[in-house]
């Protein structure tokens, strides 16, 4: 058998095989074997004529084209391993160049083509935002805000500082129809005042009802003012001019009008600062709560720092990194996201074939929609498996068993013994791609920070890559 390969673009390789004689001849004596039994002939019994009377009967050209796909399949199966052709994906039959001799040409999906820049003179900054005293004394008020109680009037007033009151609200903004609010807080211990120029169909009767805490700079100004002193059953019209800063951009500045009716007031009982370590558990004093708290911020805002000097590095590698990937490979991996969204919905009772049908899209199309997304973890894929080589980065046993142990700390200790005995053995591979993903985005956040000058090796760079052993590191919205 005669085979001539050729190198295409995305990762494909063109395979025109010719049969030899006497592999073609046997391919129609079976084909002849299996029409005789599909159709009989008279004098014999199924499956038993001869074949020169099957192809007088038939004609040679209906052997051929019965022949045929065995001829391909047996053919390819054999061109495949005779050039020792690694392929991950089905092949794709181009064309029948001659039936005698037997000549066709299939494309074959092999393992895609990574050529890494010098990744290791990519920088990428790293910023920690200080932790202020604003910000810890919010993260404090937060936590109080966890313990407040509600509690009745015990005579009816009219609403003060301090209080929550139930309210029908709706809004009007300058030259918009009138539509119902989601709320009116503010940037501070809640959201900003918030509208919705384009909003629901609520008419202006219904409204939206909502709880406001009736808090200096938890409300846009004029309607805080405006709610204190009103009483259940009130009604009122509160006009403000929308804070420059204000969270919605395309209301800021503007007059907006807020018609208020109070449906109810409770009155909030905040704890006192003393009392907050006991409510949270906490075996220290305020200061040291304070003091934690502080530590935790500054902890978060590392970690985001890292996180945006990891996710700079991706963009930049992705970028500059030359792939040659299979369409095979992004298609299928399109596939796989759709059904672990199937599983997720599955957990509210909703199938895929509800969700296809509501969005108005076929299975194929959904795929489809898919596949940018699928290829930019594809690629980050690959790129970080190419690094992982490079960088000689390895899990080795004993670095396995201390991530065990630490992951082990969060669960009570009568759990423990069971849990160990599934990491390490059923689930050790998940706990081995832990502990390559923390080395890996270390050296990365060291190779950013340009903290590491020396090459890693004389290895070539460019590579053929098979996503057998990825890193759980991904794309630059995810890593």
């Amino acid at each position: 058998m005669k085979v001539t390969t050729a190198k295409l673009p995305k990762s494909l390789v063109s395979l025109q095989i010719e049969i030899d004689r006497d592999q073609f001849e046997r391919g129609l004596d079976q084909a002849a074997r299996r029409l005789s039994q599909k159709f009989p002939i008279h004098g014999f019994r199924p499956g038993k004529a001869p074949r020169f009377i099957i192809e007088r009967t038939f004609g040679r050209a209906a052997l051929i084209e019965e022949a045929t796909e065995d001829l391909i399949n047996n053919a390819y199966k054999k061109a495949i391993q005779q050039e020792q052709i690694e392929v991950v994906g089905p092949p794709t039959l181009e064309r029948i160049d001659s039936l005698e001799p037997f000549i066709f040409t299939v494309n074959v999906p092999v393992p895609p083509t990574v050529e890494l820049p010098d990744y290791r003179g990519i920088r990428a900054p790293f910023q920690v935002a200080p932790v202020t005293d604003e910000m810890v004394e919010l993260e404090l008020e937060q936590l109080r805000e966890k313990h407040i109680t509600l509690q009745e009037l015990d005579e009816p007033r009219p609403a003060q500082q301090g209080d929550r009151v139930q309210v029908r609200l709706i809004t009007r903004v300058e030259n918009e129809e009138d539509t119902t609010a989601e709320t009116a807080e503010t940037e501070t211990a809640q959201d900003e005042a918030a509208t919705k120029p384009d909003g629901d169909d609520e008419t202006e009767s219904e409204g939206s009802e909502e709880y406001l805490d009736l808090e200096p700079n938890r409300l846009v100004d004029e309607l805080y003012e405006g709610l204190i002193g009103m009483k259940v059953g009130d009604k009122k019209e509160i006009v403000a001019i929308m804070p420059a800063d204000h969270a919605e951009e395309s209301i800021r500045g503007k007059r907006v009008t807020f018609k208020v009716e109070v449906l109810g007031i409770q009155k909030r009982i905040v704890p006192a600062w003393e009392e907050l370590p006991t409510l949270e558990n906490f075996a220290g004093t305020l200061e040291e709560l304070k003091a934690k708290v502080r530590a935790d911020l500054e902890e978060a805002e590392r970690r985001r720092a890292e996180q945006a000097l990891l996710n700079s590095y991706l963009e930049q590698l992705i970028e500059q990194t030359s792939f040659d990937i299979p369409d095979v490979m992004i298609r299928e991996l399109a596939h796989s996201m759709l059904h672990d969204q199937e599983q997720q919905f599955a957990r509210y009772g909703i199938t895929l074939e509800q969700v296809l049908q509501y969005r108005g899209l076929t299975h194929d199309q959904a795929v489809e929609e898919l596949l940018p997304e699928a290829e930019k973890q594809t690629k980050v894929t690959l790129a970080l498996s190419e690094v992982i080589k490079r960088e000689g980065l390895a899990v080795l046993d004993e670095e396995i068993e201390a991530e065990i142990e630490q992951i082990l700390t969060g669960y009570e200790e009568e759990r423990r013994p069971q849990l160990r005995e599934m990491l390490q053995t059923q689930l050790r591979s998940s706990v081995a791609n832990v502990v390559l993903d923390k080395k890996l985005r270390a050296r990365l956040a060291e190779i950013a920070r340009g903290e590491l000058d020396d090459a890693p090796s004389t290895a070539p760079i460019t590579t053929e890559s098979t996503p057998a052993d990825e890193p759980s590191s991904r794309s630059s919205d995810d890593a």
